[in-house]
């Protein structure tokens, strides 16, 4: 996280250097992102950059936060406002607004889209880890609250179910990489849709084979 000097810094001057950062970060994988072009853009010198970050990785990891934050505070808003539905009816609402949180917030669209694509293993992996802790907080509350209403057997473990719901939306974007070449939701809706059913099923159905589904 950065530097105390980074929070002190006026208003102005720390947006300039958030802004200039995800553009660079939206537009160009963690490897050739430029520290001098992010400097140059928001108008300070590098010696000054290293006062308020560690490293590129510590902004990168910053960067990215604030995206997840965001993101995480658009679905909490959502599940507000639809918290009579069944925890499956909230997940699959959840990628259908997530085409509305795209096209309200563009610049965080285009840093997922380009992380999606990220090819260094350790700077992916500590986004990741910090994306996973804030998602599962999200993921938990509407377990408990799943739970509270009798949707949930009280044998299932939270966390456990927590931790395969959030691998769910890595495996949707590796589904869209491979298949589409983008992880754009909105131009591959209903073959989108199929495969996040096909998951969800798995999820709260099981696979073992059920009555009248098996043919000799």
């Amino acid at each position: 996280m950065p530097q105390e000097t980074f929070f002190n810094l006026p208003d102005v001057k720390r947006n300039l250097i958030i802004s200039a950062a995800m553009e660079e970060f939206s537009t160009a994988n963690y490897n050739t992102a430029s520290i001098n072009q992010i400097c140059k853009k928001s108008n300070i010198a590098k010696g000054s950059f290293y006062q308020y970050f560690t490293d590129k990785l510590d902004l990168y990891v910053y960067i990215m936060t604030l995206a997840i934050e965001e993101k995480i505070k658009f679905f909490s808003t959502v599940l507000a406002e639809f918290h009579t539905l069944t925890l499956l009816e909230q997940i699959r609402l959840l990628f259908i607004k997530g085409i509305e949180f795209a096209k309200s917030h563009p610049q965080y669209a285009a840093l997922g889209e380009q992380f999606s694509k990220e090819n260094d293993e350790s700077a992916k992996l500590s986004v990741m880890k910090e994306g996973d802790r804030q998602s599962e907080s999200l993921f938990m509350e509407m377990i408990h609250n799943a739970k509270s209403k009798g949707e949930i057997d009280n044998r299932v473990d939270p966390l456990a179910l927590s931790m395969m719901l959030q691998s769910l939306n890595s495996a949707v974007n590796g589904y869209m990489l491979n298949k589409f070449g983008n992880i754009r939701y909105e131009y591959n809706k209903e073959d989108i849709n199929n495969f996040v059913d096909s998951l969800l099923d798995i999820i709260f159905n099981g696979i073992q084979s059920r009555e009248g589904d098996y043919h000799e």
